[in-house]
This record gives structure tokens, C-alpha cells and sequence, in this order.
């Protein structure tokens, strides 16, 4: 699939209130300066469900990705100069191959590598330059999640969960050795609150004479107060481990900060010296948007570890590295459907088939797939936003039903509809009224204001209509329904024949 490049920063929408909490990421403006006069930038630096990334530094640029569960295409690559104005570059996953956890994003002698979980089976691409071609996935045969690669005396290994290392081949594409326990898990407190030990997420690097290995613990959702960022050192990358004295590096201590369950963090140097840590959290109040990801500083003491310096919280202004002008606005999910190729801001859930779509000239052409939202494939993007207006153009076919959807998952979706009836609206809880209202053409609306959700429509030259039926959805998250996934805006089709979709628009706060 050809590349239609996307820009993700940061959105403007005016701070708002949750649970008692001053979303203080809401409204800061980019031009703001630390005292030291460099520019700063707030949390998230991707918005929205962009969990467990990880960034690497190829010469003056950053490149990282993250998981993509359920969609595709899969493992989508963003580029940086600063880790906090990212650009969507690519992808490394051109179709559908299960559920994408995780991933780790590596160099070694020129080649790049991304290591991921699909369906609980470690694999590998790799591919000559960050942006790919990127090869099929090769099945290292390891059920298990998380892993990480280090290379040390030639050789190369994975960590991943558990606390288990096995030793790959020389070429990184099959396993050399079976896996042994090597690390266990930093001793939780007891009086944290947590979902569980779940030791996860390992990340290791070479700094000196020390490998650093950074994991997970406390479970990744649950109470607030969960996931955390711990780390230990070696001289080995087998261990024996020394736990940080700063443990846990990064950790939700209430339940009333803004950025809840932090965790699964990953260093990163920069070219003038800095370091830098990404980790994700869900955002107090809005868990529906998922797991989003944040950008910390690294401070290493003369001792040789690693703190996120005192006085630093995720809620506040951060000071960019060096040469840093200023956080943008962010992505604009707006689609006219002009170019031939479909923007990567879209993904698929559970399949992609080039066959089943048409863009260009002003319009996606969608054919139906399934005889319902139960099972069909909708087409899904990725909001970070607590209040935004979607709405699109659309024409169906004989048979077909087509809507506009916030998308959780096939049981959790809400939306308004055109179907063999005519227009209908769609709850989370299932509910399917139809309106009575007889039409194959109409342009759909969605309002999300702070996850209350109002439908509207439009027939041809005339005015717009609300329907009586809304939605409430800040319970649509992971923490009820499970799955790690997100509540997305998302275009539909079901039954038989084809939709045609014009003009998506998508704008960051309420409809005018």
C-alpha cells in the first residue's frame, strides 16, 4: 500500500474537568517556554489508543510503533525529530494476521527488526530502513508476549514476559536456544494498590558497562494506581539484576492524578545527549480513549541509574530537547477520499482486503461485509479528543445497511445507520430504533461531547435533524468489556451491494 503520510500532535479543545481533574493538556499553548527558554510540550505526545510504543533514533530522526491489536494494517511506523510532532509513515503489517501486541522495534548491523506477539506467538519482520519494505512475518515458534531484543558478545537474545530470555540464531529469525527465567519481578509494596504482579513488558539497552532492563508491573489496567515502570541493572543481559533504587521509575500514586496505570516504559538517547522515556496511561475519566502515550525526561545520577527528575509530572508543561520549537496542533481526520490510496489513519478491524474498497475522485466506495455489525469489518480511525463532530456523506445500495459509528467492538458500537428501513440509530447497549424515516441517501452525524453522544442526520437540501435516542459511553472502555481496546469513529458497511462514502469530517469539539 502506497504511503499517504499523516501528522499526530497534540489537539487545542479548552481544558476540561473529569472526576475533579484539571485536564491541564487541554488548551496549552505550543509557544510556551521554559524558564531556561526552551519550548515545552504536554501529554500525550500521541493521543489516543497508541499503547506500549517504543522509540528508537536512526541519525536525527526518531521512529517508533505500537500495538494494533485488532486492525489493520498493522504496526504503523511514525517518524519524529523531537519525539513529541510525530508523522504516520507507514506500516509494517500490510493485512490482517490476529491480534498485534506489543511491539519492539530494534537495529542490529544495519537491519531493522520489529518483534511482536500475534495471537500469543512471538514473531519477526524485518526490513533494510525503518519505513520498510517490510518482509512477512516470520513465527519464531515462542508462545509468549512482550518481547525485547539485545545483542551482547554476538550474540542476540529476547527478553519478554515472565522474566524469561531465550537466545535467537545469528539472523534473529528463529530461536537458538530454549527460553530460561532470568529476572523476577521487583518486590510491589504492599500497600500499593494493584491489579496484579503481571510482570510484562521488558526493555533493555547498554549503557557502559551495564544493561538496563526495564519491565511492567501491577497489571496494565485495573485501579489507577496499577502499572508501573521498574528497573534493575546488570552486567550481564542475563542478570544476576540490582534493582533501582528509584523503583518504580514512573507510577500513578493517586487516584485523582490525570494520567492513570503508567507504564511500560522505554528509553530513548537523543543526538544532543538527552534522554528520554515513552510510556502510555490512560487518561482520568477517559478511559474510552485507551491507553495514549506520554513523553518523560531522563536524568542519570553519577552512580549510574536513571530517575524521571523530581518536580516532573505528566500533567504539566515539559521542556522539549534541544532545538525543540513547539508542540503542533493535532491530526485532522478529515478525508475527501481524493487520493487512490486510503489514508493510514484508516484501519480495518480484523481484515484487509484491498478488493472490498475503491478511493479517489471524492469517494469510498465500501462493499458490504457481513450481514451485520456482528459480523462485519468496519473501517476505523483513532481520536484522542474528549469532545469532537464526525460526520460523512452517504449512498447505498439495495440491501445494503452503511452508518457512522463509534466502534469499541462488534457487541459495543453505537451509531447512526442507513439500512433496507431507512435511517436508524444504534446504542452501545444493542438498542436498534428505527426513525421511519425512508431514504438510501443522507449525510450522518455524530456529536461525542465529553461522552455524551447526540445522532443527527440530513436529507438532501434540507436542514439537519437529531434523533431522539443518545448514547452515554465513558463506561465503553477496557476496565468493563476487556480487550485493550478503544473507542474509535468508524465507517460501516453490512448486507449486500455497496456504500458510497463522501467528505468524512471530523472537527475537534462541538458541530457549529
Amino acid at each position: 500500500m502506497q504511503i499517504t503520510r499523516r501528522r499526530f500532535c497534540r489537539n487545542t479543545l479548552a481544558a476540561s474537568l473529569a472526576l475533579g481533574v484539571a485536564h491541564a493538556g487541554r488548551g496549552f499553548l505550543p509557544a510556551a517556554r521554559a524558564a531556561d527558554n526552551r519550548a515545552t510540550y504536554l501529554n500525550p505526545v500521541l493521543g489516543g489508543d497508541h499503547p506500549d510504543a517504543g522509540a528508537i533514533r536512526v541519525g536525527d530522526d526518531f521512529f517508533l510503533t505500537h500495538s494494533s491489536f485488532d486492525y489493520a494494517p498493522g504496526l504503523p511506523i511514525w517518524q519524529s525529530k523531537d519525539l513529541v510532532n510525530w508523522t504516520l509513515a507507514g506500516a509494517a503489517l500490510k493485512k490482517y494476521y490476529g491480534s498485534v501486541w506489543a511491539p519492539y522495534l530494534c537495529e542490529h548491523a544495519g537491519q531493522y527488526y520489529i518483534y511482536f506477539p500475534c495471537d500469543n506467538q512471538l514473531q519477526v519482520v524485518h526490513a533494510p530502513n525503518p519505513l520498510g519494505a517490510w518482509s512477512e512475518p516470520v513465527n519464531l515458534g515462542v508462545n509468549a508476549i512482550d518481547p525485547a531484543h539485545i545483542a551482547a558478545n554476538g550474540r542476540r537474545y529476547l527478553h519478554f514476559n515472565g522474566g524469561y530470555m531465550l537466545e535467537l540464531s545469528s539472523d534473529g529469525l528463529s530461536v537458538k536456544s530454549p527460553a530460561r527465567k532470568v529476572f523476577e519481578p521487583w518486590p510491589i509494596p504492599s500497600d500499593f494498590r494493584v491489579e496484579c504482579q503481571c510482570l510484562e513488558a521488558p526493555k533493555i539497552f547498554q549503557r557502559g558497562e551495564y544493561f538496563y532492563l526495564t519491565v511492567a508491573e501491577g497489571g496494565t489496567a485495573g485501579p489507577p494506581t496499577s502499572h508501573m515502570v521498574v528497573s534493575a541493572r546488570s552486567k550481564n543481559p542475563d542478570g544476576p539484576w540490582e534493582y533501582s533504587p528509584f523503583n518504580p521509575i514512573a507510577h500513578t500514586t493517586s487516584s485523582i492524578d490525570q494520567w492513570m496505570s503508567v507504564g511500560h516504559g522505554r528509553l530513548v538517547e537523543a543526538a544532543d545527549g538527552s534522554w528520554w522515556m515513552t510510556a502510555h496511561a490512560y487518561e482520568n475519566g477517559f478511559r474510552g480513549l485507551g491507553r495514549q502515550t506520554l513523553l518523560l525526561p531522563i536524568d542519570w545520577t553519577r552512580d549510574g541509574w536513571f530517575r524521571v527528575p523530581p518536580g516532573i509530572s505528566p500533567s504539566k508543561p515539559i521542556a522539549m530537547m534541544t532545538g525543540g520549537t513547539g508542540q503542533d496542533p493535532s491530526l485532522n481526520l478529515s478525508d475527501e477520499f481524493n487520493s487512490p490510496e486510503l489514508s493510514l489513519h484508516w484501519q480495518f478491524w480484523r481484515e484487509f482486503d484491498r478488493s472490498r474498497f475503491q478511493t479517489g475522485d471524492g469517494r469510498l466506495v465500501l462493499a458490504a461485509s457481513g450481514t451485520s455489525l456482528a459480523d462485519s469489518s468496519p473501517l476505523t480511525c483513532i481520536t484522542g479528543d474528549h469532545s469532537y463532530t464526525i460526520e460523512v456523506d452517504i449512498e447505498c445500495e439495495p440491501g445494503c445497511e452503511a452508518g457512522l459509528l463509534l466502534f469499541y467492538n462488534q457487541e459495543h458500537s453505537c451509531g447512526i445507520r442507513i439500512g433496507p428501513k431507512g435511517i436508524g440509530v444504534r446504542l452501545a447497549s444493542g438498542y436498534n430504533p428505527e426513525l421511519g424515516v425512508n431514504t438510501t441517501r443522507a449525510t450522518l452525524r455524530i456529536v461525542n461531547q465529553q461522552q455524551e453522544v447526540d445522532f443527527y442526520y440530513r436529507l438532501p437540501g434540507e436542514d439537519w435533524k437529531r434523533t431522539q435516542e443518545s448514547a452515554e459511553v465513558a463506561s465503553v472502555n477496557h476496565n468493563v468489556l476487556g480487550g485493550f481496546l478503544s473507542l474509535r469513529p468508524a465507517l460501516y458497511a453490512c448486507g449486500s451491494g455497496r456504500a458510497v462514502f463522501r467528505s468524512f469530517r471530523h472537527a475537534k469539539g462541538l458541530a457549529s
